[in-house]
């Protein structure tokens, strides 16, 4: 087997391994929703089983060893620039999920403010019309 074929079947197991447990680790640490998680999940899971799986035949002849070397640096940029995005929307998710709960309870205290308010109003009319009636 050809040296490049080797190093780029090796590359996609290792990157997949590594996905693989930072997404674990995400979950955990809960800088992920658990939906993003199982996406790059399912993602590693696939490139490990490509990596040890498929053998790219003839490549060689078409990509040089160097090709291969920059396709992996372009990989590694997209997949930390997917996952960047990825964990960025997850915050915002989680921080948006939040804020509306918060605006929910807040709301919540408003209309019991707001009905306690109407009864004091209320008791206060009947007092002034029982001064007035007396």
């Amino acid at each position: 087997m050809e040296r490049g074929v080797k190093m780029l079947k090796c590359f996609i197991v290792i990157l997949g391994i590594y996905l693989l447990i930072m997404t674990v680790l995400s979950l955990a640490k809960k800088r992920m929703t658990e939906q993003f998680c199982l996406v790059w999940g399912f993602l590693s899971c696939v490139m490990i089983l490509f990596g040890i799986l498929l053998n790219p035949s003839e490549l060689h002849r078409y990509i040089s060893e160097r090709g291969i070397l920059l396709i992996m640096i372009a990989v590694i940029v997209v997949v930390y620039g997917a996952w960047f995005i990825s964990t960025q929307v997850s915050i915002l998710m989680r921080k948006n999920q939040e804020l509306a709960m918060q605006i929910s309870l807040l709301n919540q205290e408003n209309e019991q403010i707001m009905k306690r308010v109407q009864m004091l109003e209320q008791e206060k009319l009947d007092t002034e019309q029982k001064g007035k009636d007396s």
